[in-house]
């Protein structure tokens, strides 16, 4: 056996150059890459997911069974016409059914925001559906003068936002965490190239 050889054979191997530091940087470009991807095709399908509705003033949608959250929105855009409240106080918000039938309307449980392409909005009230079909929802003052403004009613809304916001954010830092390794791996490679 050939010892010598065999170290002469170690010796001569060749450390990875400085160049695969800026390979092992690919997975993180990538990762927020997608990030990117994911973040402008489905935040801007969720703006579809959003019935508008300018108060005073009512609409009839048709809804699915389930719960359906009405947003305030604070700045809002609708048919080329610019709404922006600082307050509103004293909004009431209906709800009924086909055949006139009143549907519960209640406060959210938690806070709920959402800024997104030019629109701000808060949740302010919740109600549940028992069937599909068309509703009338309507919001006024009781009477009392208040500002123009505009309200959005929304199924699911805060739960498809939340897992598009966290499946970009997964998508980046896995991609953070493959270059680090990566990087990691070039760095220790050179290291025990340089040792022997």
């Amino acid at each position: 056996m050939d010892l010598n050889g065999s170290k002469r054979h170690e010796g001569s191997r060749k450390a990875p150059g400085r160049g695969w530091y800026a390979l092992a940087v690919l997975p993180a470009i990538c990762g927020f890459a997608v990030m990117g991807v994911i973040l402008f095709t489905s935040l801007s399908k969720l703006d579809d997911g959003l019935e508008q509705i300018v108060v005073p003033g009512a609409r009839e949608l048709e809804l699915e069974p389930g719960r359906h959250t009405v947003f305030l929105e604070y700045n809002s855009v609708v048919d080329g016409r610019v709404y922006r409240v600082d307050q509103v106080s004293g909004l009431a918000v209906r709800v009924e059914a086909a055949n006139g039938a009143p549907v519960a309307v209640r406060g959210p449980t938690g806070s709920s925001y959402y800024t997104m392409g030019g629109r701000q909005g808060e949740a302010i009230n919740v109600f549940d559906v028992a069937q599909a079909g068309a509703y009338r929802i309507s919001a006024d003052y009781d009477g009392a003068a208040g500002p123009q403004t505009v309200i959005a009613v929304g199924q699911g809304f805060m739960g498809a936002l939340l897992a598009s916001v966290f499946g970009g954010l997964g998508a980046a830092f896995l991609g953070v965490f493959l270059a680090s390794g990566a990087a990691l791996w070039v760095y220790l490679a050179r290291r025990r190239v340089r040792q022997n």
